[in-house]
């Protein structure tokens, strides 16, 4: 009987409709925190890559900066395609 309830709540749960608003504000949220975690590790890699393999500060620099980069674009990328798969859902009318 407990198990009967417990998916009876998660089909109640299912059958509502999230409200639009709650969309993008979760869109939003996942797209800080992609592009903050994808940033840091993205100049992370790099700067430990460039202390091994470089000598010189400058191109150390350039490097970390080039995988923090690397790192946003992609976050920004994959949010951008999120943000375009959610266009069509705000747009229906009920």
């Amino acid at each position: 009987p407990l198990l009967a309830i417990g998916f009876a709540l998660i089909r109640l749960k299912m059958s509502k409709e999230t409200p639009k608003e709650l969309l993008i504000d979760a869109k939003w949220d996942k797209l800080i925190d992609l592009s903050i975690r994808r940033g840091i590790y993205g100049a992370g890699i790099a700067g430990l890559s460039s202390l091994v393999l470089l000598c010189g500060p400058t191109s150390r620099v350039a490097v970390t900066a080039l995988g923090a980069g690397i790192g946003l674009g992609s976050a920004w990328q994959q949010c951008s395609n999120e943000f375009q798969s959610l266009v069509p859902d705000l747009l229906k009318v009920k």
